[in-house]
């Protein structure tokens, strides 16, 4: 048997026991103590929208000041998780990401949702599995970054089946008509080109990913646009198409070297990447910048302390996160799959 007494106060209420053993604290408890219809307080609790932003805010400090934990294997076992926004990268080791889920899981919290953070290792298949697993919790809502493997976005739309509201960014789908946010990635890399160029470099690399990928791809365009703008002779992209990491890209930089034109300069598509080039080109004797160039994607203090000469080109990580957890906001409390949004951030570059 377990006896609750609720004690009043004008600075805090809480449950406390006077015999025996302390009760979980129910949507019913709150419900009674708030003279209101449970299904009331559920909705409440979750950020459902049809309940009004007084009796939400009303709801919530209360359980907040009771100690109400949320029974999340009841909410599972009903299929519904309306308080949880799910984010998919491909993987979380990268600083862009890891910086993106951060950011949007703080913002999450000051409006009282939770966040969970799936990783599909540039599978696609993967990106699959977790999605279908989201389907079936029902999670309020999805922002996502597909893998390098993404070709077919069919598992993205069905979400739209289900009312479940999806936000790309970075990587995304084209086909899809849900908002997105991306970054202006072709005419960021015309200009590091641009500035490679002037500093009197000619033989300029790239190495990206996958052209599919609409990252990969628009930056892969904004390179040979201005090498053509400028009539250079030697254009070369290396694809790397599996996860970006140190040994690829001085695998990568080290086939560069082994032709017979090589390069005076190197763009990156990532900071590891960057961080592979460095110590290849360190192990050939080549010094940056004297010898060759570099501009790569993402910061990391690493790169700065083994070549000082390194261009930047960063992501404005905060300004994405906020307009994607802006975005996803907005669409879960109004869901409607006619409308989109396209949002186009402008990275910046850092000459050191």
């Amino acid at each position: 048997m377990h006896v609750i007494f609720l004690n009043k106060s004008k600075k805090s209420a809480c449950f406390v026991i006077k015999h025996f053993v302390l009760k979980r604290i129910t949507i019913k408890d709150i419900a009674r103590e708030l003279k209101i219809h449970h299904s009331t307080v559920s909705r409440a609790l979750s950020n459902n929208t049809s309940i009004s932003a007084a009796t939400r805010k009303r709801v919530n400090d209360f359980a907040r000041e009771i100690g109400y934990q949320v029974n999340m294997n009841a909410l599972q076992l009903r299929g519904s998780v309306k308080n949880m926004i799910a984010i998919v990268v491909p993987n979380i080791y990268h600083n862009f990401f890891s910086n993106v889920v951060s950011i949007v899981a703080d913002l999450a919290f000051e409006k009282g949702f939770v966040v969970s953070i799936f990783q599909s290792n540039e599978s696609y298949l993967q990106e699959k599995e977790i999605i279908q697993t989201l389907i079936r919790n029902n999670v309020a809502g999805i922002v996502a970054s597909i893998s390098m493997e993404t070709i077919n976005s069919e598992h993205f739309r069905e979400l739209n089946k289900y009312r479940i509201p999806l936000v790309l960014f970075d990587r995304v789908c084209p086909d899809l008509n849900v908002s997105k946010v991306l970054v202006n990635n072709f005419e960021v890399v015309s200009s590091a080109v641009e500035i490679l160029i002037k500093k009197g470099f000619r033989n300029i690399a790239h190495i990206s990913g996958p052209k599919h990928i609409n990252v990969f791809g628009d930056r892969q365009e904004g390179y040979l646009s201005a090498i053509k703008k400028h009539k250079l002779k030697y254009q070369k992209v290396v694809r790397i198409n599996s996860a970006f990491n140190i040994i690829e890209g001085k695998n990568a930089t080290e086939n560069l070297f082994l032709d017979n034109i090589k390069p005076d300069a190197l763009i990156c598509d990532s900071h590891l990447l960057t961080l592979g080039a460095i110590y290849k080109l360190r192990e050939l004797h080549l010094k940056i910048p004297e010898d060759v160039g570099i501009a790569g994607f993402g910061d990391n203090p690493y790169i700065e302390a083994l070549g000082s000469g390194v261009i930047s080109i960063l992501q404005p990580d905060s300004s994405i996160a906020n307009a994607v957890f802006e975005l996803i906001l907005k669409r879960i409390e109004k869901f409607d799959n006619e409308i989109s949004e396209n949002l186009v951030i402008s990275a910046n570059i850092i000459e050191r």
